[in-house]
């Protein structure tokens, strides 16, 4: 391990060594030794190095995962997809979790706008991409325009703000209403000009008025 690779796992499991531990003696010991094939220890790895990471707050791109693992880009998209598919939906709050990486995602600077019509979401984990286009099929909206990357999904203005009000009354459903206001309150509009931060802000204070209802405007 280098001294870059040290200084990030560090910043990932800080304090929480115990915890990480005694999740892996739990899935080990409870799948039996020796039982569980090496695809499927690269997965669970990844999926429990990822939940600490966001619990500690230390977002990595997909290029930062790559460097830090050794191993290519493709590869980390795939161990994304199938950590969240094989562990994270299985966790009750899993579509709450998601629901807020939309939110992140549209306040932290991902968004971008192509004309008056359209919207352009920058998502590197094809897991979150997935539960977009489950709701966009769930609500009959236009489906998701990839373009020439993948990571880079186009919507419609009105498909976004219609797929915002449905998160908002899905949140409404699981009871964490004040938890979202909170992660919304946080929000630094970052990487965004001035003026597309206010565009921004106008479509999430039209599509979750609730949510919103203690958002920041930016600039003030």
């Amino acid at each position: 391990m280098n001294i870059n690779q040290r200084t990030i796992i560090e910043k990932v499991i800080k304090g929480k060594e115990s915890d990480i531990l005694n999740e892996m003696l739990d899935f080990f010991l409870d799948k039996g030794l020796g039982s569980v094939s090496k695809t499927e220890i690269d997965i669970y790895l990844f999926y429990i190095l990822e939940k600490y990471q966001r619990s500690q707050k230390a977002r990595l791109s997909n290029y930062e995962w790559s460097s830090l693992l050794k191993i290519s880009e493709r590869r980390i998209k795939n161990l994304r997809l199938e950590s969240g598919i094989r562990y994270k939906a299985d966790d009750d709050d899993d579509d709450f979790q998601s629901w807020i990486g939309v939110l992140e995602l549209i306040t932290e600077g991902y968004l971008e706008f192509e004309g008056n019509e359209k919207i352009i979401l920058t998502i590197e984990n094809p897991y979150l991409v997935r539960f977009i286009e489950h709701n966009l099929k769930k609500l009959k909206l236009s489906s998701t325009d990839y373009s020439f990357n993948s990571e880079r999904v186009k919507l419609k203005i009105s498909s976004l703000t219609k797929l915002l009000q449905h998160g908002e009354y899905e949140i409404g459903l699981s009871k964490n209403t004040s938890k979202a206001q909170e992660k919304l309150q946080k929000a630094k509009w970052k990487n965004y000009t001035k003026e597309t931060a206010k565009k921004v802000f106008d479509i999430l204070a039209k599509a979750v008025p609730k949510l919103a209802k203690g958002l920041i405007a930016p600039g003030s």
